[in-house]
């Protein structure tokens, strides 16, 4: 047997049997980097999830107190419902439809429901649940919700099911005026949430550009002032990004969670 040929088998076999490790320096450094991904997860669900109530909870609060005998009812356990549905809505939509875990997430507040069946009308329990339900059905990929139907589902429901339930409970009747205010909270959460319903180039764009003069125009009709002129910056500036830039997925819903609730809390406030 030729020497050479005897060393190189030699050479190969000592390669094959040493240990591969990885440099320590490099390792530290990915584990790092996951620690801080995940730190980012965790403060984006809290804007999310603070966000969203912002939006349900403010202007429904502030319709009452100008209604006579409207007054702030302590509800911790609708308080404790919109903040588990704020943190389904977010784990769902964050890291896209139709995976397994989304399934297991809703059930929380489906769950939940039985609670507020105790201290809360038939009627209420049933509104309530509609959010679960229709989370439910947008993440169920062969009815084809994941598209612009599912964003009107979506923001019909979210619109209307925890301000009416919440200016129910604060006054204990309904009026339709306050349902017919909420119009600019349906046009915000087609305008804002259209990026994570529609996630196409071209579809995207023409979507968010539709939705967004829908906004536009309503918030034309108020009053001209520094918030009016500061409202249209943002929807324009959404706009921009919508066009000229691809947000992680990751990144989409605390941004324009955050753009929805600074616009529509102006309009709101604006209101009253």
């Amino acid at each position: 047997m030729n020497p050479e040929s005897h060393d190189n088998v030699s050479r190969l076999k000592q390669l094959k049997e040493r240990p591969t490790t990885e440099h320590p320096v490099s390792r530290q450094s990915r584990l790092q980097k996951k620690i801080k991904q995940s730190d980012i997860q965790w403060i984006a669900l809290l804007l999310c999830v603070i966000s969203q109530n912002i939006i349900w909870w403010v202007y429904p609060l502030i319709y009452s107190n100008n209604l006579a005998g409207g007054q702030w009812q302590h509800n911790p356990l609708l308080i404790t419902y919109s903040i588990i549905i704020a943190i389904a809505i977010f784990l769902t939509f964050n890291r896209g439809f139709s995976r397994w875990i989304n399934y297991v997430v809703i059930l929380f507040p489906l769950l939940f429901l039985y609670f507020l069946y105790k201290q809360f009308t038939g009627q209420q329990v049933m509104l309530l649940a509609l959010l679960p339900i229709a989370l439910l059905l947008i993440n169920i990929s062969w009815l084809s919700l994941q598209n612009v139907l599912g964003l009107i589902l979506y923001s019909g429901i979210a619109t209307i099911v925890m301000p009416v339930v919440i200016f129910y409970q604060q006054n204990t009747y309904l009026t339709q005026p306050f349902i017919i205010s909420l119009l600019p909270l349906f046009f915000s959460y087609l305008y804002f949430m259209s990026s994570v319903f529609v996630t196409q180039g071209r579809n995207k764009r023409l979507t968010s550009l539709v939705f967004g003069v829908i906004l536009l125009l309503n918030v034309l009709t108020l009053p001209w002032n520094f918030w009016t002129i500061l409202t249209i910056i943002i929807i324009i500036f959404t706009w921009m990004v919508l066009i000229n830039f691809n947000l992680k997925q990751r990144y989409r819903m605390v941004f324009f969670t955050i753009l929805q609730t600074l616009t529509i809390m102006v309009i709101f406030l604006q209101q009253n």
